[in-house]
């Protein structure tokens, strides 16, 4: 990785699931709780790969699943009976049991769920939840997180303090953070900036507070708008996006070996 002139590698979520073994992708993206461990590794191994990390000067950013926790297989906004009785016993914790209809209007957006049961974030009890959660993970050694799902947790100017309080009560204040705020206004992102870097597949931000990419596993795995697009044909535009802008997500599809390709190699040196 190092020698390829990356400096970060983003690993999938390390939260528990619903089931255990071989399962699809997108359940990784179904937490039942907020600790560490699942089949992608235990928190003995997180802490392992930290050290060698840095040992290589490369950072580790955890992608964290906060807006929603995993539901009944039957597709109704109901937790799953595998997650924490402290968090499912709260209802509280959980916001209105309907689904966004509409993707434009901002209320929805923030206030109903994504067929999934979605988490209130404004709720300090919760907050400390996940405030403990992610100094466990900084304690493991890692360099910063993604934030899952960021566009649908609300903002200051929209009744929540979750940015100001959560981030501001991390144990570190050097961690590389992002929001993943996909297929949203130039107001929004802007407004996700004032307190976090922001993942998005826009470049109306300026460089130094967002992180752009060709591919994500979104484009690639769920939207599928990418997967068409031939490696040969994402590595060109990758070159392009890294001579414009400085904070850049390479995603690594699977089965695919492009990330060790020279040219790789190359355009990360003409950046240096």
């Amino acid at each position: 990785m190092k020698e390829q002139g990356f400096d970060a590698i983003q690993i999938s979520p390390i939260q528990p699931l619903k089931e255990e073994g071989q399962i699809p992708w997108y359940l990784f993206y179904q937490p039942i709780n907020f600790s560490i461990g699942n089949q992608y590794g235990s928190r003995e191994e997180l802490i392992k790969l930290c050290k060698e990390s840095k040992e290589n000067n490369i950072k580790i950013i955890v992608d964290v699943v906060l807006n929603h926790v995993a539901g009944k297989d039957t597709g109704e906004l109901i937790p799953s009976e595998k997650v924490d009785n402290d968090i499912k016993s709260n209802i509280d914790f959980f916001k209105e049991s309907r689904n966004i209809i509409n993707y434009e209007n901002r209320e929805e957006v923030i206030d109903l769920c994504i067929g999934l049961p979605c988490l209130r974030l404004d709720n300090y009890q919760l907050q400390d939840i996940i405030i403990k959660f992610l100094n466990e993970l900084i304690d493991c050694g890692v360099d910063g997180f993604r934030f899952d799902a960021a566009k649908h947790i609300k903002l200051p100017s929209e009744g929540s303090d979750f940015w100001i309080r959560v981030l501001n009560k991390l144990k570190r204040r050097d961690l590389f953070n992002y929001a993943e705020v996909i297929f949203s206004s130039k107001e929004i992102l802007e407004e996700y900036s004032k307190y976090v870097k922001v993942l998005t597949e826009s470049e109306a931000l300026n460089e130094d507070i967002s992180v752009s990419f060709v591919e994500s596993h979104d484009s690639y795995l769920e939207f599928c708008y990418t997967n068409k697009i031939s490696s040969e044909d994402i590595l060109k535009e990758y070159k392009k996006l890294c001579s414009r802008r400085k904070n850049t997500l390479f995603y690594a599809r699977p089965f695919d070996n492009t990330w060790q390709r020279e040219e790789i190699k190359i355009i990360h040196q003409k950046r240096e």
